[in-house]
């Protein structure tokens, strides 16, 4: 055998042995981390919330939760996408945070814009950013969703407390200038924010939710239910919404083909239901045990249970609604068939919520999960950090 030979084989050898040990390598780190998701996943008991995370101070994304902020849950990747701002001049968070399941950690898509780079485009439509294509920071509430046909998240608010005397002159010269405040999509694959200029319906301290069975946004305001089919659309009016609270919330019930609306700013818990086979928004009478009355209430449908889930927190009476500590939120599970509320019993979690809209299901899972903060409930806890909590039914 020639020395050239030789040397070819002994090369083959060493090639093969170090892509075999790579191999091995990297299936022991996949392996690692798949055992670890199942761990954490099988260690989620049943019938009481689960903390899975909190942001601590030194970790590589650390924010303080906003409270009008909305959130979409991302079921193609397992993630929860939240984004909105406390703004009133002070806040000027827009970029979007993604939470991975995962590996259970936050990721910020890009640094939050500053205010010296928010202007009006030609279109007459507000944007921030380098490139001027990202909206402006605003209150989003419950009107932020997963649209699945799209791959997109939807953005239906606008930052209407930015109004020049509302809270900030902040924009003052900026504000005459915009014509329109467009619903913001955020392609999920591309991660790339696009208005559609068309879709000019805010639904601003309300909310919007997705119709899974016909593959549309639909939105719930005071001046109507209105429903979103294309992007390149308008908003269309299905029916009347004077019934409406602001501070109220909304869950999609696909069994029933049906929204499920919760809360009101001066506090309800009436349920409000708008049928789509029929456009027809309903009042229900429900009798017998009802939660305590609340507003900004997370909600989310639960497909095993073929329930809705909601939030609520209860407050002794003379209690200022105020300070969460004196509080706590109650889970509670709503039958449309029966039109019948239940309490879960040991759901409960040991402080009052407040405005949130963080609750989302992840069919992946079966979990529920809540973004959330806890209040200061011991001296040397800073408070307002973002946790995310898991609900096993």
């Amino acid at each position: 055998m020639s020395v050239l030979s030789r040397v070819f084989i002994v090369s083959w050898f060493v090639v093969t042995l170090a892509i075999f040990l790579a191999s091995a390598v990297i299936a022991s780190l996949w392996g690692r981390a798949f055992a670890e998701e199942a761990k954490w996943e099988a260690d989620i008991p049943t019938g009481i919330w689960t903390q899975l995370h909190r942001v601590r101070t030194d970790d590589a994304v650390t924010f303080t939760l906003q409270k009008h902020s909305g959130s979409a849950f991302d079921t193609r990747r397992g993630r929860i996408f939240l984004f909105g701002s406390d703004t009133h001049g002070e806040d000027w968070s827009n970029a979007p945070l993604i939470f991975d399941l995962a590996s259970r950690s936050w990721q910020r898509l890009y640094s939050d814009d500053p205010p010296s780079s928010y202007r009006v485009n030609e279109a007459g439509l507000p944007v921030a950013g380098p490139n001027g294509d990202h909206p402006w920071a605003m209150h989003s509430f419950g009107a932020v969703d997963y649209h699945a046909g799209w791959d997109a998240v939807l953005v239906s608010s606008h930052p209407a407390h930015m109004e020049p005397g509302r809270f900030s002159t902040a924009l003052a010269e900026l504000w005459p200038a915009v014509e329109r405040h467009p619903t913001w999509l955020f392609d999920l694959k591309e991660a790339r924010w696009s208005p559609l200029p068309k879709a000019q319906t805010s639904f601003f301290a309300y909310a919007a939710t997705y119709d899974s069975d016909r593959g549309i946004m639909i939105g719930m305001g005071f001046h109507g239910v209105f429903e979103l089919s294309e992007r390149d659309a308008t908003w269309r009016k299905r029916t009347d919404g004077k019934a409406i609270g602001y501070h109220n919330n909304g869950a999609y019930d696909p069994d029933h083909k049906a929204l499920i609306m919760f809360g009101r700013n001066g506090l309800g818990n009436d349920i409000l239901v708008y049928r789509t086979n029929d456009a027809q928004l309903v009042a229900m009478p429900t009798p017998g045990l009802r939660p305590p009355k609340d507003e900004h209430a997370p909600m989310a449908f639960h497909p095993k249970l073929k329930e809705t889930v909601v939030l609520v927190d209860r407050f002794a009476a003379g209690t200022s609604r105020q300070n969460r500590t004196k509080g706590k939120a109650e889970t509670w599970a709503y039958d449309l068939a029966a039109d019948r509320w239940r309490r879960i019993a040991n759901a409960d979690l040991p402080f009052a919520l407040g405005m949130n809209y963080h609750l989302h299901y992840d069919p992946q899972r079966n979990l529920l999960l809540l973004v959330t903060s806890t209040p200061a409930l011991t001296p040397d806890f800073e408070p307002g950090l973002a946790e995310v909590w898991a609900l096993r039914l």
